[in-house]
């Protein structure tokens, strides 16, 4: 086939150079190419994952439940800060291996619950 020397209508917005026009009975035209693929790269989005938008409902339930998962996470992270520092001796290797029971109990009481008999729990020290 000969390359048309003018462009037919449709050709820059689609990329693809059409080598033929043809027309059919029920008023139609047919565009006739020989070219593989378009000369014009695919639009992508920005983000190559799938992504939507959130509805007005899953906007505030998000919204109301971020701030006290926020706070749980920063409780626990403290707690296992404390942990770190308060039973350092507990959860050393040989101590795990020994006694298991005192790991867990100086994770319950010395760093998660404080007993009643500790000073400045049921009477604050003056």
């Amino acid at each position: 086939p000969i390359p048309n020397a003018l462009m037919l209508p449709g050709e820059l917005e689609g990329g693809v150079n059409f080598d033929a026009v043809s027309a059919s009975a029920d008023n139609r035209m047919g565009r006739w190419t020989l070219q593989r693929k378009s000369r014009i790269k695919p639009v992508r989005a920005a983000s190559s994952s799938y992504s939507r938008k959130k509805g007005p409902v899953e906007q505030f339930v998000w919204n109301m439940l971020r701030i006290p998962l926020l706070l749980l996470l920063a409780l626990v992270m403290v707690a296992i800060r404390d942990l770190t520092i308060v039973c350092r001796e507990e959860f050393g290797m040989p101590a795990v291996l020994l006694d298991v029971g005192a790991a867990g109990h100086c994770l319950y009481r010395e760093v998660l619950w404080a007993e009643d008999t500790r000073p400045g729990i049921k009477f604050v020290p003056v």
